[in-house]
């Protein structure tokens, strides 16, 4: 397995929100305070 690590571009941040969405969303408790964590970064 290969990683590429490199600078985020703003068209990254749509695809990042929705993958944080659907991995969190409503695991731990109504909602998803991981996603507004990466939103803040």
């Amino acid at each position: 397995m290969s990683v590429l690590v490199r600078l985020d571009h703003e068209n990254d941040y749509r695809e990042t929100d929705h993958i944080s969405r659907e991995a969190f969303w409503d695991v731990y408790k109504p909602g998803c305070d991981e996603r507004l964590t990466l939103r803040k970064m």
